[in-house]
């Protein structure tokens, strides 16, 4: 009986609990705008927020009652016509030689291509303008996103909203549902208060590798230029992001690396696998997720370089022209008979064993783990970070949450929850519900807080 896959029933319901952890010393210390008053980040929250306040209850769809349930329907149910949001999107080039996309949100669009309450627009108008900006040998797009003319490009760059950022999840992009739930709210709150884009990793949502660079839980360079970018372009407005699973690592760990020199005001994670190495385990371990979600993700990962492999190609026998390294990667294990090994893949850790960990340095792929865990930073972080994981989360588990480190940094703020998967917590609505409320902390922060 003890081989037998079990699903632990204390993590059945559809009512949920918020849980905060915190430095019981008391967290960082915010200024009121208007009154220039101080207020702890935790109050401040419980405050503005309560909805986030410890011991707040919330209710997911009563059919989607485990966290398995959750991120399944989440990753196989038709979200096409829900949360239909137009981007427009830039390639951005950094110092490396390597490129990837930006997708902005574009409410205008939404008037311009007349669209409806059930997601319809006017198609053929939309494509004719998508076939004059397409660059090309680029591929096409996911719907509603196409490339800027260099008249929309300039307009967008000289927005001077607060700007939010998106850093989406494990070979994701602005396409994903949860993203789209997301943007599209906050693009809408409190009268279009915020500009928003979606920053997609190198290779990911359609856009293609440049230079023989895949994206890594150490890429924070790519993040490091574009809002060094934005800083510039508009020194005095106000910069947030939000990260999502495997984004929300690359988050972490940029805040992490920086300290106190962040452009960033605040910042969020989502479903962040802290501890990579206690998330593979989870993944190999784990009945459910092995069976369920493991494969999946690999081979996803295992596509995106096949499709580049016109870029990442190297020839058979190859060894690397220099010693691999976080700061000058070799992919030089690129080769076609190592992509058809790679499509029996069931696992991250075979993916990372042979390609991530040797293009970087690493004689494994738990060598690399260990070291592009993101807890391993978060003691560094010195901006207000509202950290938000699910106790049921099948892909992160609960074991990888950080509520030791939370407790030695007072610029955080951790939310625990029972319910809600990786990413889901879908509500009656097969809406997110944390999105409702990650909206809402971000908007209530840039309303309130200097």
């Amino acid at each position: 009986m003890s081989g037998l896959p079990i699903i632990n029933p204390l993590h059945w319901g559809f009512n949920g609990t918020v849980r905060q952890t915190y430095d019981p010393s008391g967290t960082t210390r915010l200024t009121m705008r208007r009154t220039k008053d101080k207020i702890e980040f935790r109050h401040f929250v419980n405050q503005y927020i309560p909805t986030l306040k410890d011991g707040h209850s919330f209710r997911l769809h009563h059919f989607l009652f485990t966290g398995i349930l959750q991120t399944m329907y989440l990753s196989t149910a038709d979200f096409s016509k829900c949360f239909p949001v137009f981007y427009g999107r830039e390639i951005v080039e950094y110092s490396d030689g390597g490129a990837s996309t930006t997708d902005w949100v574009m409410k205008s669009w939404e008037k311009k291509y007349d669209l409806d309450i059930y997601g319809n627009y006017k198609k053929l108008e939309f494509e004719r303008d998508e076939e004059a900006t397409h660059p090309d040998n680029w591929p096409r797009l996911h719907p509603r996103t196409r490339y800027f003319s260099e008249e929309e490009k300039s307009s967008v760059h000289a927005n001077e909203k607060p700007l939010i950022v998106i850093i989406h999840g494990l070979a994701g992009g602005s396409h994903e549902p949860m993203i789209r739930s997301l943007t599209a709210k906050l693009s809408t709150i409190a009268g279009e208060r915020f500009q928003v884009v979606v920053l997609n990793c190198r290779g990911c949502a359609r856009s293609k590798i440049t230079n023989k660079k895949l994206f890594s839980a150490f890429q924070t360079g790519d993040l490091k230029e574009f809002l060094a970018r934005e800083k510039a372009r508009h020194p005095t407005r106000k910069i947030y992001a939000v990260g999502f699973s495997f984004g929300a690592s690359l988050l972490a760990n940029y805040l992490g690396e920086v300290g106190d020199k962040s452009d960033l005001k605040a910042a969020v994670t989502l479903c962040n696998p802290w501890d990579f190495i206690l998330c593979s385990e989870k993944m190999k371990n784990d009945y459910w997720s092995r069976n369920l979600f493991s494969k999946a993700i690999t081979q996803f990962l295992t596509r995106l370089v096949k499709v580049n492999m016109g870029e990442l190609e190297s020839p058979e026998g190859s060894v690397p022209d220099h010693q691999p390294s976080v700061e000058d990667p070799c992919l030089y294990m690129c080769t076609q008979s190592n992509m058809e090994r790679a499509k029996k893949f069931t696992q991250m850790r075979q993916f990372d064993d042979m390609f991530t960990a040797p293009s970087l340095g690493f004689s494994s792929a738990e060598d690399y783990y260990r070291a592009g865990s993101s807890i391993n930073r978060l003691h560094n972080v010195q901006v207000p970070l509202l950290i938000i994981n699910s106790k049921d989360d099948p892909i992160v588990g609960p074991q990888a949450i950080p509520y030791t480190e939370a407790k030695n940094n007072s610029n955080v703020l951790l939310l625990s929850t029972d319910l809600g998967g990786h990413l889901a917590f879908l509500n009656e609505n097969f809406d997110s519900w944390i999105n409702i409320q990650i909206a809402t902390f971000l908007y209530k922060f840039d309303e309130f807080i200097e």
